[in-house]
């Protein structure tokens, strides 16, 4: 049987203590000395009765009442019945002063009485704070809660605070009437002075604004027409839900009860439910599609209705229709039109003494890395700082080689840093560099069958490759750094892992020398480049081959895929670039124009642009989408895509990279001049 009581007593001596649980619906509270009694309508309806029980087997011998003590008896209600049961109750625990607790305590609720209490509850929630706002006789809540409320919207940087600022043209023109009326001259004086000059923009607006100037006291109000129109009607503010709702919780944050009393008071605001379109632009939080959601202010008539003299306020936001139209026109324009001409950066190498065989800039534009045939990687710094060696760290699997450090360099050069940096590991000719994605490591494969891995923070060789029996053509990077692959003369590619020194996969299918290799934006496949005149694409994981190009007319040299992963260009000995569609393995577009051999390969951000090298001393930009009109191919007859064309006095292009901004970064030989 379930307690009918649960009592928590603080005082010494008492009962034990026990578990106060929450009381119910309909339940007493009431509260003797120090304790603390929770009794339900049940409990105390059984209370009564058992008490009732007990107490008529303990009497034997019945007291004689008076005929008047009986009808008294009798026509007791049941509220005191309860209240007797329960203060028999707590006299036999030895509660004391219980008569007094009870006395007035209401111990039963009908189902009217709970019905309008639970309405009442609802309706003074925080929900309402707008119309129940308290007042308040403190002047200087006016300009505070004023300029709170303005500060809090400028700075906001959610899309509803343009739109609710809409309301701090009328909230500041009956917060002025009510100080005015209040006969707070000095705060009104004050509160006008500080705030008038926000309203000047607009002409209806500084007009009314005017008119308050010099309006002080109950008086002045009154003697105004205009001002009492004002105040016998309302200010209509549309705002959308979210903008009312992002109203509603900064109301509720502080203390604004000004700002709610003139909102409740002088304000109508018309909530508009917003319609969910397809597009939505970011940064205007209004309906894009629904012109009757868009912040506007109107006079209306007390009852709601717009008066005779309605003035419409423009709230100066923008028409979101004419603006979205504006962007989608601006989108075609970009999409149709030709494509803007990119910026090109050229580095040019000098006295190299033709020993230079690649270059490269790292992605973060911090250094250049090149391979010589002198076995030599050198590094470049782009930017003012020097290259400085940190810390080397006790690590086994990183030993510090005497051959890691040029002899000449002296130690006090090393502390101080230098603008290049020499690496000397590989025994033969350095056919290529590749940077990783985080620009924290540099990859170089050899002559000597090898590819080595360099640290860059210590300028020292970390790792050694191992697994081509012949020269190493060209080396890549995964796009998230986690593998990279090789491409040799021995007719095969490999996949690698940094973390290990043997090969993951090994890809043979050709029938030449691998002369080129790239990773897609996916990391899932692998293209090559062969002597064969062919292009293969391969499956990282399985390594088997997925695709085979065949159209050029010599060995391919250089590959790149474009950024959305559609498409691959290859090029080489045959002086064109083919664009091969992945999909469905066929050739989307054959450019020509190249007059050597092209070297390089490098698709735009948005895979628009392709751009080549070649050793003819030029470097070519072509626009792969569309020919804008058709354009007749050019005299020299290069294709009508070509929409650039660099060249200068160089004696070989060896890279093209396309960085952010729309750069193309090339490096080459400087052509060397001769002596008279």
């Amino acid at each position: 049987m379930e307690p009918i009581a649960q009592v928590v007593s603080g005082a010494e001596g008492s009962l034990p203590r026990k578990v106060l649980k929450a009381a119910p619906r309909g339940a007493s509270t009431h509260f003797v000395g120090s304790t603390i009694v929770i009794l339900s309508s049940y409990a105390v309806a059984t209370l009564a009765m058992n008490c009732g029980k007990k107490l008529q087997e303990q009497r034997l011998k019945p007291e004689p009442m008076e005929e008047g003590e009986r009808d008294a008896v009798m026509k007791r209600g049941r509220t005191e019945q309860i209240q007797y049961a329960v203060t028999q109750y707590l006299k036999r625990r030895q509660y004391v002063d219980t008569e007094g607790s009870l006395k007035g305590a209401k111990l039963s609720q009908s189902a009217e009485e709970m019905a309008a209490s639970l309405s009442v509850q609802t309706e003074s929630s925080c929900a309402n704070v707008v119309s129940a706002a308290p007042c308040q006789s403190d002047p200087q809540q006016y300009d505070a809660q004023f300029s709170r409320l303005r500060t809090f919207l400028l700075e906001a940087e959610v899309p509803w605070a343009r739109e609710v600022s809409v309301v701090l043209f009328p909230l500041f023109l009956y917060l002025h009437l009510d100080m005015a009326r209040c006969g707070l001259k000095g705060a009104v004086d004050a509160f006008y002075g500080r705030f008038h000059s926000l309203f000047q923009q607009d002409a209806e607006q500084k007009a009314i604004v005017e008119q308050l100037r010099g309006v002080l006291t109950p008086q002045d109000v009154a003697s105004n027409s205009k001002l009492c129109a004002l105040l016998d009607h309302k200010y209509v503010v549309h705002l959308t839900d979210q903008a009312y709702s992002y109203l509603l919780r900064y109301l509720q944050s502080d203390d604004n009860s000004a700002i709610c009393r003139a909102l409740s008071t002088h304000l109508q605001v018309e909530v508009t439910a917003v319609r969910r379109t397809d597009y939505q632009l970011y940064g205007s939080g209004l309906n894009t599609g629904n012109s009757t959601s868009s912040s506007s202010s109107t006079w209306a008539g007390v009852d709601g209705a717009e008066g005779a003299e309605s003035v419409e306020v423009t709230a100066g936001l923008p028409q979101n229709e004419a603006a979205l139209d504006a962007l989608q026109d601006c989108i075609k324009r970009v999409r149709e039109g030709p494509p803007s001409l990119t910026t090109v950066c050229f580095y040019a190498f000098q006295h190299t003494d033709q020993l230079l065989n690649t270059a490269e800039v790292s992605p973060d534009s911090r250094l250049l890395a090149a391979g010589f045939d002198n076995s030599a990687v050198k590094l470049w710094s782009l930017r003012a700082r020097k290259l400085k060696a940190g810390p080397h760290r006790a690590d086994v699997a990183k030993i510090r080689l005497a051959c890691d450090v040029l002899e000449e360099e002296a130690d006090e050069e090393d502390s101080s840093g230098s603008e290049i940096k020499t690496l000397r590991a590989h025994c033969g000719p350095v056919y290529r560099t590749a940077f990783l994605t985080d620009s924290s490591g540099l990859l170089s494969c050899s002559e000597d069958s090898t590819v080595r891995y360099w640290d860059l923070n210590s300028f020292t060789n970390a790792s050694l490759y191992c697994g081509h029996a012949y020269p190493v053509w060209d080396v890549d990077v995964s796009p998230c750094s986690l593998y990279f692959c090789t491409a040799s003369q021995d007719r095969t590619a490999r996949l690698w892992t940094f973390q290990r020194t043997y090969p993951l996969r090994v890809y043979a299918g050709h029938l030449a020398d691998v002369d080129c290799v790239k990773f897609h934006p996916n990391s899932n496949y692998i293209a090559t480049g062969s002597t064969d005149k062919t292009v293969r694409l391969w499956s990282t994981q399985q390594g088997n081959s997925v695709r085979l190009f065949t159209g050029h007319r010599g060995p391919v040299l250089a590959l790149a895929f474009s950024p959305n992963g559609k498409y691959l260009a290859s090029a080489g000995e045959d002086q064109r670039v083919k664009l091969w569609d992945l999909a469905s393995g066929t050739l989307f577009k054959d450019l020509r124009g190249h007059t050597d051999n092209v070297m390089s390969l490098s698709f735009s951000p948005d895979s628009a642009l392709v751009a080549s090298a070649a050793l003819d001393n030029s470097v070519r930009v072509w626009d792969i989408r569309n020919t804008h009109g058709g354009a007749a191919a050019a005299a020299d007859g290069s294709s009508a895509e070509l929409v650039g064309l660099y060249t200068g006095e160089t004696s070989g292009v060896l890279n093209v990279q396309f960085m952010a901004c729309n750069l193309l970064l090339v490096t080459g030989t400087a052509l060397e001049k001769q002596e008279q």
